[in-house]
């Protein structure tokens, strides 16, 4: 079985790869403007990252509650493509107004994704300003750390959809700077229950044992840059 230290350092890792990385690729092609492929300067391949946030809910087994924290990703963009690594650093649990004494605690995410824009308003030669709206999906790892004590690690599985507005800054050797929202979402298993039998917990025509996933839905925001 994995350690989870060595699991949250491959989630870092890949965030760490693909920044160090996708500059010397993109720069092979980006900035080759005398060359014959014709690209425009958002279509060649160059490197992009985000400083954001998240803001939502996670669920961890019976624990559920309010859930926010810091988001960062850098990767590589290809036009319509962009393939980053992520990391997320979230605070979790129940939430003090449900009850007298919360189960909290500090959650890091590392994983990678792949983001795909379904559509795209301007971003041609001589427009400096481009709106994407994408979709995304990507394989995660969770590690938390319960205040009180404990640590639990499991893999998750994320999706999402959201847009875009990324702005030109300079023509030469472009800049890019720009805005985004998205919802996201996050499923992974939930951990072993002793009350796993089935229960109405709410009005219900049948029981039925507890759900065995855990969700996560949040309203991601942040500040993309790239070259």
């Amino acid at each position: 079985m994995t350690h989870p230290s060595t699991s949250l350092s491959l989630g870092a890792a890949a965030l760490v790869v693909a920044s160090l990385v996708a500059p010397a690729i993109a720069r092979a092609d980006y900035y080759d403007y005398g060359g014959s492929s014709g690209k425009d300067s958002w279509e060649k391949t160059r490197f992009e990252g985000a400083v954001g946030g998240l803001v939502g809910g996670q669920s961890v087994g019976w624990v559920h509650g309010t859930a926010g924290g810091l988001h960062l990703d850098a990767g590589l963009r290809l036009d319509r493509l962009y393939l980053y690594g992520e990391y997320d650093f979230l605070s979790v649990g129940q939430d003090s107004y449900d009850v007298d004494d919360p189960v909290r605690g500090f959650m890091h995410r590392g994983g990678v994704s792949a983001r795909y824009s379904v559509a795209t308003v301007g971003g041609k030669r001589d427009i400096p300003v481009r709106g994407d709206f994408w979709i995304e999906a990507g394989l995660g790892d969770q590690v938390i750390n319960w205040h009180e004590g404990g640590r639990l690690h499991r893999p998750d599985v994320s999706m999402g959809l959201g847009g875009q507005a990324s702005f030109r800054l300079g023509r030469d050797k472009p800049k890019f700077l720009g805005f985004y929202y998205a919802l996201k979402v996050t499923v992974a298993d939930a951990p072993p229950r002793k009350d796993n039998q089935p229960t109405c917990a709410g009005p219900c025509d049948y029981p039925t044992p507890p759900s065995p996933y855990d969700v996560g839905i949040f309203f991601n925001f942040g500040v993309p840059f790239g070259r």
